[in-house]
């Protein structure tokens, strides 16, 4: 990571992130905006590796901001930084195009965790969201109608015959948090090994997100969320 933008309106918590940002990546140069229309005016002139993005800002949501980051800077891992942990608005950020979704109150030391994983290819998302997601999903499915659950036919348990035994576990250790390195430890893997199993997981659904990988674990009965 070269070059953060960091959209937030409260200047202590923008220095805090700005300090979290040097601790995960060492020598990381740092743009800071208050505001929607700041952060667009220094997308028009600096290219970003990385992007977080505060939900209530005076003039906007940083949701608003997510396709003009993808629009100009198309390679940059965006992650929204908030205290916003309900549903509607970790889907709708999700849905815009968010590669992450952390909690401002989360510890130092997790909240650098997370971050550090997108180098290794462990998208930063705090367990509680994705605890959300899946328990969205699941209550989606239990109020719909029976046939509408089981349509198209098979649609789920094909899906999950596509995948070994492995990845299926593979699967559910992402779906319920688990980072790259602690799947490796817990399944006595090497970490190449567990990002293969990743790679080929998400390749087979035809997904490219840890959120993604949360909801079809849930979809395909891989998790309960019961346990969380």
């Amino acid at each position: 990571m070269q070059h953060a933008l960091i959209v937030e309106d409260v200047p202590e918590t923008s220095q805090w992130l700005r300090d979290i940002l040097t601790q995960t990546f060492g020598d990381i140069r740092t743009t800071q905006s208050m505001t929607c229309q700041q952060a667009r005016d220094a997308l028009q002139t600096q290219y970003f590796n990385l992007a977080l993005l505060d939900l209530n800002l005076p003039d906007g949501s940083g949701i608003d901001l997510i396709s003009c980051v993808r629009q100009r800077c198309p390679d940059a891992y965006i992650v929204i930084t908030t205290i916003f942990d309900d549903e509607e608005h970790i889907l709708k950020a999700l849905r815009a195009g968010a590669h992450g979704y952390l909690l401002k109150d989360s510890p130092d030391a997790r909240f650098i965790q997370k971050l550090r994983g997108i180098l290794s290819g462990d998208p930063p998302l705090s367990p509680s969201i994705s605890r959300r997601i899946l328990r969205y999903f699941t209550e989606v499915n239990a109020e719909q109608p029976q046939s509408a659950v089981v349509s198209p036919p098979h649609t789920e348990s094909s899906q999950l015959n596509q995948l070994s035994p492995r990845e299926q576990e593979v699967l559910t250790l992402v779906a319920k948090g688990l980072s790259r390195n602690d799947v490796a430890k817990l399944l006595t893997l090497s970490n190449n090994t567990v990002a293969r199993y990743i790679r080929d997981v998400y390749q087979k659904l035809n997904i490219s997100s840890r959120a993604e990988a949360a909801v079809e674990a849930c979809r395909m009965g891989l998790v309960n969320t019961d346990s969380h």
